[in-house]
């Protein structure tokens, strides 16, 4: 590796704790969901109680309003416009609690991936490398969960789906989304590592066993999403993007190998049958491509063509999608944003998320050829984004509370680390901006607890769904906010 990325080599974890505390309360909430959460609601409980820990830090002036200050106008009139144009549809909505939700929510978390940008801005790349690592030692925990339940399984003679592998998790794709964020995460973690370490070697394995598991999953959103990140980021970047690539490849191809001998021989010596295999991803996809997807994409383009201007209402799929019994969210941002919160709405989001990835863009382009660690960390980066886009045009992954946690960290360390590229880039917060920044997060956080006051309680606790609840979610639960997604 070129001394360029020696700074990766030698850090101080202790110290870069104390520099990025709010990213870690981030790390820290999710690990709680990964390890210790039974569930869908249990996830969304351990979010709330992060997003109304991260309040304090988003009050001080050097949290979100530098991270405001720095964003081009463009960008900040897109979401502006963005919020504002839901916020009117939200008052125009059939339930202005599940609305105000919604839009509450999106608005919290963009301001809590705001928060952790300006942190890792300050921290630089020890700082990252920190938090990078914290999140892999959350994955091999959370992989090593697995392996425990699953031997355990095969030991007894029990008849194991692969679904059951998502231990915690209400639906397996609801893991398959953390992966397709964090997954391009651990590789960068491998490549930056020292050769021969024990950080390096301990990635290399997490990239392996969750390619098996998306494998062994049929995770093919999460698979496509990833492969589109790959090619995105050799299109940007060519020869820059090589070392990323040829990780990808060689954990994808070690992913392979332990899908064959964990998932197919090991279970048929022990006198089981094999997990699925690739013939069987290919007959479910020549049987029905979109998984009954397109019931949800007819439904919601009916909904676009009645409601073009501000929408149903943010969140409110859920309640016109109830008679179609399939999910209560169409399964595409895109159709979401569109349905939910109207064309007008859509556009902005997509001209913030242009102006975000030019950024990147241009920011890796402006690296010297040296510069290998920067090189790599630019080259994750792009992947990751697209890959987020790529896999959510055909699934929940901004709907469910541990991949929009997984989203916040990636937004958090792709920002933080183009500020720290060049700090003269970021202007001083102006008074307004430091007086936005707090109002926008009590206004959010005050949002929330208007929406989740009524029902939080019961949701953590378990208990027994409402005469109204079970009306629309009479057998399988389709989650959104709560498991019993339906209203």
């Amino acid at each position: 590796m070129s001394s360029s990325a020696q700074p990766v080599r030698s850090f101080s974890i202790q110290a870069n704790l104390r520099g990025t505390p709010a990213t870690m309360l981030v790390a820290a909430a999710m690990a709680v969901g990964l390890l210790w959460s039974s569930g869908h609601d249990d996830q969304r409980c351990v979010q709330l109680v992060l997003l109304a820990s991260l309040f304090p830090f988003m009050l001080a002036p050097a949290g979100t309003a530098s991270q405001i200050a720095w964003l081009s106008w463009p960008a900040r009139y897109s979401l502006g416009a963005f919020f504002a144009l839901g916020a009117v549809s939200a008052l125009n909505a059939f339930s202005l609690r599940h609305a105000i939700y919604e839009w509450s929510m999106l608005l919290v978390l963009l301001l809590a991936a705001a928060l952790l940008a300006a942190e890792l801005a300050r921290a630089g790349t020890a700082g990252l490398q920190t938090v990078l690592r914290s999140v892999l030692v959350i994955g091999i925990l959370y992989t090593v969960r697995i392996a425990i339940w699953y031997g355990a399984t095969l030991a007894t003679g029990l008849k194991l789906h692969p679904y059951d592998l998502a231990i915690g998790f209400s639906n397996i794709r609801f893991f398959n989304h953390v992966q397709t964020v964090l997954l391009p995460l651990a590789v960068l973690v491998c490549m930056q590592a020292p050769k021969g370490s024990l950080w390096r070697r301990s990635a290399f394995v997490l990239a392996a066993c969750w390619w098996a598991f998306l494998f062994v999953t049929q995770a093919r959103a999460s698979v496509l999403g990833l492969g589109a990140g790959c090619v995105f980021a050799f299109v940007v970047r060519r020869g820059h993007a090589r070392s990323f690539l040829k990780a990808m490849a060689l954990t994808a191809l070690a992913g392979v190998a332990v899908y064959v001998l964990v998932f197919m021989l090991l279970p048929m010596l022990a006198g089981l049958k094999a997990f699925s295999s690739a013939a069987d991803v290919v007959q479910r996809t020549a049987a029905d491509p979109t998984s009954r997807r397109n019931l949800l994409w007819a439904l919601s383009l009916k909904l676009i063509a009645a409601h073009p201007w501000l929408g149903v209402g943010p969140h409110h799929f859920a309640h016109e999608g109830a008679t179609l019994s399939w999910g209560a969210h169409p399964h595409n941002f895109i159709m979401q944003i569109g349905t939910e919160w109207g064309l007008p709405a859509l556009l902005c989001l997509l001209a913030g998320i242009g102006i975000g990835m030019r950024a990147l863009v241009r920011s890796s382009g402006r690296l010297a050829q040296g510069d290998l660690s920067n090189q790599q960390t630019g080259a994750v980066m792009l992947a990751t984004g697209a890959a987020i886009l790529v896999d959510g045009l055909f699934s929940g992954v901004i709907v469910m509370p541990q991949s929009q946690m997984a989203i916040v960290l990636y937004l958090g360390c792709a920002a933080g680390w183009v500020r720290s590229l060049d700090k003269s880039l970021a202007p001083r917060a102006s008074t307004p901006l430091r007086l936005l920044s707090p109002v926008l997060a009590t206004l959010a956080l005050c949002g929330l607890a208007y929406a989740l006051a009524p029902s939080v309680g019961a949701h953590a606790s378990h208990a027994d769904l409402t005469p109204a609840e079970k009306a629309v979610n009479p057998s399988t639960r389709w989650p959104r906010i709560w498991e019993a997604g339906y209203f």
